[in-house]
This record gives C-alpha cells, structure tokens and sequence, in this order.
C-alpha cells in the first residue's frame, strides 16, 4: 500500500508538471517582426522670371512676372518670397503682391503660404497681374538724375511644414 502510494504522489507530481509545463507553453507567444522605413523627403523650388531689365517710361506698365515653382513630390510646406527694394523705388514704381500671399508680421517684404504636397508642379505669381507700374508723377528731370539704378529684387525660401507648427519658426529656420 505503502508503494501504491508512493507511485499515486510521483504520478501526480508527473502530471502537475506536464499540466504546468503545457499551460506556461501555451501562455508563450511570438510576433512577426515590423519594419519601420523612413525616407528622405524633400522641397524643392525654383524662382523665374522672364526678363530682369526694364526702361522706366513714366505712366507705364511694365511685365515682370517673378514666378516660384513648387516642384513635384515636394512635401507639404511653408513657402516664402522676400521683396527687398532699394535705390530709391518707391520714389519711381509701384506693385502689388499677387493675391493669397500672407505678408509675414514683424517682417519688411516677406510674404508666405501654405503648399500642399503634389505630383505636380505648382507655380505661383509673386506680383498681382505679374506688373509694375512707373508712377505717372516721375519726371524726366528725376530719371536723369538717377545715378544708381533703382531695384526690385525677389527672392524664394521653403521649407517643410513638419516640425514647423508656425510660418514665423519655418522663417526663423531659413532665414535667421
């Protein structure tokens, strides 16, 4: 009786392990594994302009179409353009921004937007009807006095929207 015994308690040792061994065994699991892949994304621009030389005749309307190319696959991102004026142009032209550009606060001819990512290329005018005007009032005595040329100079920046919450931190970053 007393091996009978024995043999009951080692049986049941036996089976307590087993069960414990299969439960652990089936508590046990694995995953596949997931690849994480980053790319390198990008904005890239460019800025035209179809002439860069004008004769100022008081009264008229002069062709200048600074134009930004947003290329294709650009990100989603903040776009800029600086207008900086100099020799005296505003006592001899006039302009106008085209429209949907936002003039950036506490900064002088900076302008910017918004562009969302395209397959295509996006072009945006920088001046309203792509024209500036020479004041009717200039004279001829004033062109004659001109020693230094005066100038209009556009210049373009982007940058990409993602970690830039504001246009002012994406100008700050290009323009410091």
């Amino acid at each position: 009786m007393r091996k009978s015994l024995i043999w009951l308690i080692v049986a049941s040792a036996l089976l307590l392990t087993i069960g414990v061994g299969v439960t652990v065994a089936l508590l046990v699991a694995s995953s596949n594994p997931v690849v994480n892949t980053f790319t390198v994304g990008g904005v890239d621009i460019t800025l035209t302009e179809t002439t860069t030389e004008y004769k100022m005749t008081p009264g008229v309307t002069v062709a200048k179409d600074p134009t930004v190319t947003v290329l294709a696959n650009s990100e989603k991102s903040w776009l800029f353009v600086k207008v900086e004026k100099e020799n005296d142009f505003d006592t001899f032209c006039t302009y106008e921004i085209q429209d949907g550009w936002i003039a950036l606060e506490g900064q002088t001819g900076v302008f910017y937007k918004t562009v969302e990512k395209s397959s295509a290329n996006q072009l945006f005018p920088v001046l309203k009807n792509n024209s500036i005007h020479i004041k009717d009032t200039v004279t001829e005595e004033q062109l004659n006095g001109v020693t230094v040329n005066p100038t209009l100079t556009v210049t373009a920046y982007a940058a990409q929207i993602d970690g830039l919450a504001t246009p002012a931190a994406a100008w700050q970053v290009l323009n410091p």
